[in-house]
């Protein structure tokens, strides 16, 4: 797909609304948590679970930033959202250890009329958490590979192939003489 030069400027403001994506959320997960105690369980438990909520919109943001990078030709900054998505991708499956662990420990904590809901807050952020990681992950991969350059699609590698040989056919028979025509 060619750009011309008004397409072009508009495809690189899309950078802009990729990191308002990727950066709104963050920064909002930091003001509601500004006072850091790591070592309260309350604390560890609602920020973690409030990051895993907002992961679906960052996630957005970086599939964004890397479409743009594609289109633009941008090598450098889809290696740079590549990496960034497979870090954090290995930093969310150790989060999600570390919640399942907190999780149990508040449900021991609360009375037994929140233990449920208890349950089904951990359980929706963990599955948040989960489908980001795996989206993460293959983000992370195909911004990777695609940063190389290297190997064709599977349309290009189907037109490399050279043709197969044409089947050889038998020629249709000759029409056999009649019986009352002479030979």
């Amino acid at each position: 797909m060619l750009l011309d030069d008004s397409s072009h400027r508009y495809v690189k403001a899309l950078y802009a609304v990729a990191m308002l994506l990727i950066l709104v959320p963050l920064a909002d997960v930091t003001l509601r948590s500004f006072t850091t105690e790591f070592g309260s369980l309350q604390w560890r438990f609602g920020t973690v679970g409030l990051l895993f909520g907002n992961l679906g919109t960052v996630v957005l943001g970086l599939g964004l930033a890397g479409l743009v990078a594609t289109i633009l030709g941008n090598r450098g900054v889809l290696r740079g959202v590549g990496l960034f998505s497979i870090l954090l991708a290995v930093a969310l499956l150790a989060m999600m250890a570390l919640f399942a662990l907190d999780a149990l420990q508040m449900r021991r904590l609360v009375a037994a009329a929140l233990k449920r809901q208890v349950l089904v807050s951990s359980a929706g952020a963990a599955f948040s958490a989960g489908l980001a990681t795996l989206a993460l992950a293959a983000l992370g991969r195909g911004a990777l590979l695609t940063s190389r350059g290297g190997r064709p699609s599977s349309v290009d590698r189907r037109a490399a192939r050279p043709a197969p040989a044409p089947l050889v056919a038998q020629t249709a028979p000759q029409a056999r003489p009649r019986a009352t025509e002479p030979v």
